[in-house]
């Protein structure tokens, strides 16, 4: 009788154990006006515009394919960026660029460079990782905004913004504010979640699209720059954590590097 009603005590503490290492939650519990965390996602976007600059720590997976690696990067939420990918003894092992319109890859060490568009994956057979969305939607996804070139509202007036057709902002049972946005030039809508009800701690973005997720982790203060992101396919998955970012203060002409005279540059998209 004693030994099953210890069995009764380790179980019943079994599952206590394992409620405590349950992630939490998150249930909402009343509406909220949103005017507020609207305004800080709006102005956090029109912040961004003048870009991004920092290290990457990247992590890339697709099936077999693997690649774990440090970056330099400097993004616009528009599409456009560079990146460079070092090698040892200061060498550089990638360079690539988009301005919006076309991607450039080049690989100094190997003398070869590719050109394709930058609305497609046609370059990922040339990468040494697998892009798991289009390349000119991977600098807003990055930072947490929404793809495209679109403006971002500027004053916040009524129940929603220019340009935002719907917000919904929810009191969860943990005291965060979850603010729902959908932007119309950009489909599905966005999540945004504020620590304890404060609209200048804003601490996650979260979005759904098609068969891609997002999730970017940010700082709790103003401007709210990325410390991480996971974007994640069907079939690819790209992580990355800031190990430094600022606010770009360049200009994109900063973006533009010269392929040498004697490298050839293929076009992907004529050799379809």
């Amino acid at each position: 009788m004693r030994t099953r009603f210890h069995l009764i005590i380790l179980l019943a503490l079994g599952i206590l154990m394992v409620s405590a290492c349950t992630t939490r939650q998150l249930r909402p519990v009343a509406t909220v006006d949103h005017t507020p965390f609207l305004k800080a996602v709006t102005e956090r976007r029109s912040t961004l515009e003048t870009g991004i600059s920092g290290t990457l720590e990247m992590n890339f997976k697709k099936g077999d394919k693997r690649f774990r690696g440090k970056s330099y990067i400097v993004a616009y939420p528009n599409g456009h960026f560079r990146l460079e990918i070092p090698g040892p003894w200061g060498s550089t092992v990638l360079v690539m660029r988009s301005d919006g319109n076309e991607i450039l890859a080049y690989y100094p060490e190997k003398a070869k460079a590719y050109r394709s568009l930058a609305e497609g994956r046609s370059l990922n057979p040339y990468l040494p990782f697998p892009l798991p969305v289009d390349p000119d939607m991977i600098p807003a996804l990055m930072m947490g905004v929404s793809p495209g070139p679109e403006e971002v509202p500027g004053e916040i007036t009524g129940e929603v913004s220019e340009g935002v057709s719907e917000a919904i902002a929810t009191l969860m049972d943990s005291g965060e504010i979850n603010l729902q946005a959908r932007w119309e030039a950009s489909g599905p809508g966005f999540d945004y979640l504020f620590a304890k009800g404060s609209e200048s701690s804003l601490s996650m973005i979260t979005t759904v699209q098609n068969d891609m997720s997002l999730k970017v982790m940010t700082d709790l203060t103003p401007p709210h720059l990325p410390r991480s992101f996971t974007i994640t396919s069907s079939d690819a998955s790209m992580k990355g954590e800031w190990k430094s970012a600022s606010l770009f203060k360049g200009t994109e002409s900063d973006l533009v590097f010269q392929i040498p005279d004697n490298v050839t540059v293929i076009d992907l998209e004529q050799e379809r």
